[in-house]
């Protein structure tokens, strides 16, 4: 069963190597690895070039296409995906080789005449010490109330979806934060998000590192909930969200739609009001709704 492999490269000349090394090692063989490079300025290409050499599944695309977005670098990819399957790749992660194998094998378990996505999770990888701890997702969704509040998605280099999905992905919002943000709203409105509780990579953390910090324990977490003062919801996503319910207006299942409907409302309500809304409507964070009422009452809304 053939799978897409999408990486998004730029300057991941120190990295990419390790990563498509990791890619080949991998127990499920049948795959092709599509690479698109947004302008680096170091080796990156030639380095992916070189491997592609000696391994006829690697392919680099040069379209002279600068996205200058990792999102849309992505985005550019998933439309060039024909296979069945399809999953995205960061360029400095360290895949462990059952991943493909381990996620294919969940997904075909599932009905495929629906949008699916599977995920699993990984061990943070701490480049500059070679420490590697925790767990690299501490949210893990599989119900639309449940990342509403998450000012993200599941990592995309966590997902693997299939053509039905990729299909309502590529009727793309004008407006989107990340694309990883975007697949795990599609997956949990018009399909399934299935989460496999095993570590299959190592999510790699450095000083070039585009996303932001991730916490590799709850208590880690908790530290950094206590003294942050960002508040609960972050503006972009919010926007994104509301881009995302008007593209799909007609086709939101309506049980959907009424959630929706009840998270955006909450920008215009008092801190009290929404705090009532969050009470009686089925959100949470990281699984607790009192982590997010918690959150509600130390912080501002937006």
């Amino acid at each position: 069963m053939k799978i897409d492999i999408l990486m998004a490269t730029y300057n991941g000349s120190h990295y990419v190597a390790q990563q498509i090394r990791s890619l080949q090692n991998q127990t499920h063989e049948e795959w092709d690895l599509w690479v698109h490079d947004d302008g680096s300025a170091d080796d990156t290409v030639k380095i992916v070039k070189d491997m592609a050499c000696c391994d006829k599944r690697i392919h680099v695309v040069e379209d002279g296409i600068r996205l200058h977005s990792p999102a849309w670098n992505f985005m550019h990819l998933l439309a060039l995906s024909k296979a069945e399957y399809a999953i995205f790749c960061d360029q400095d992660d360290i895949w462990l080789e059952n991943k493909l194998e381990v996620l294919l094998n969940v997904m075909l378990k599932s009905d495929q005449s629906l949008p699916q996505a599977v995920y699993g999770n990984g061990y943070v990888y701490h480049a500059p010490t070679g420490e590697i701890v925790g767990r690299a997702l501490l949210s893990t969704p599989r119900h639309l109330g449940e990342t509403l509040f998450a000012n993200g998605g599941v990592q995309g280099c966590a997902l693997l979806i299939n053509s039905r999905l990729r299909s309502i992905c590529l009727d793309t919002p004008s407006n989107i934060c990340m694309h990883d943000h975007l697949v795990t709203l599609a997956a949990l409105t018009f399909g399934h998000l299935t989460y496999v509780d095993i570590p299959l990579m190592l999510y790699r953390r450095h000083a070039e590192t585009v996303t932001d910090v991730q916490a590799a324990s709850f208590g880690e977490k908790l530290r950094l909930f206590v003294r942050n003062r960002k508040p609960v919801l972050d503006r972009r996503h919010v926007e994104a969200i509301r881009d995302f319910v008007s593209h799909y207006d007609k086709s939101i299942p309506q049980e959907k739609r009424r959630l929706f409907d009840a998270f955006l409302i909450l920008t215009r309500y008092s801190k009290f009001r929404a705090f009532l809304t969050v009470l009686s409507e089925p959100f949470s964070l990281y699984g607790s709704k009192i982590l997010l009422l918690l959150k509600l009452f130390v912080r501002p809304l937006v």
